[in-house]
């Protein structure tokens, strides 16, 4: 059973001696920072993979924190595999971009007011719906492209098809022809 709260992340049952995964998409350079817990405090091997299968985290603990840095785009999946008996549900919350930023850690070190920060973290945001849309423009002109091919190969495909239709008639008919041109003159 998976549930999610806003506040809270995801909860879900992991009986004993199973493993579970979720997966998220990242995209390169992405920070993802992640905590795990075992609500009744039985011991979790947490494993991380990237989108190739390459180990990039692995603990076996009650619970705890991961950061990491997305070396490539693709799917990173984060497994927990419960090594006792009893059934446990895990408290899992993952975040990864903006959302792992710590602003409150870069105005500490940086000095900044709350209006110095805000911008930051305003400017933040504007960067990266910029390269939102800018990832969003490029995948439409690759989905444009191979609409493009595609629309190309079936015409040619249905008039490649039509020269086919019309050549096996046309051998039809002289068939035909021939075959009642010869019947004819047999029977004379």
């Amino acid at each position: 059973a998976f549930y999610a709260t806003p506040a809270q992340g995801i909860h879900f049952d992991l009986p004993g001696r199973t493993q579970k995964c979720l997966g998220e998409e990242v995209e390169k350079g992405d920070l993802i920072i992640a905590t795990y817990k075992s609500q009744e405090g039985r011991i979790l091997t947490v494993t991380v993979t990237d989108h190739v299968g390459q180990q990039i985290y692995q603990k076996t603990v009650k619970g705890g924190k991961y950061t990491v840095t997305a070396s490539a785009n693709g799917a990173q999946r984060t497994c927990f595999f419960n090594t006792e008996a009893m059934p446990t549900v895990v408290d899992f919350d993952i975040k990864r971009g903006l959302e792992a930023k710590d602003y409150g850690n870069i105005a500490d070190k940086n000095s900044l007011k709350p209006l110095e920060l805000e911008l930051l973290r305003l400017e933040d945001i504007i960067k990266y719906i910029q390269t939102e849309f800018q990832r969003m423009e490029a995948n439409e002109q690759e989905q444009t492209n191979i609409n493009n091919s595609t629309n190309s190969m079936v015409f040619w495909f249905s008039i490649f098809s039509m020269f086919c239709i019309v050549g096996i008639n046309a051998a039809q008919i002289y068939f035909l022809v021939q075959y009642f041109r010869d019947k004819r003159f047999k029977d004379m």
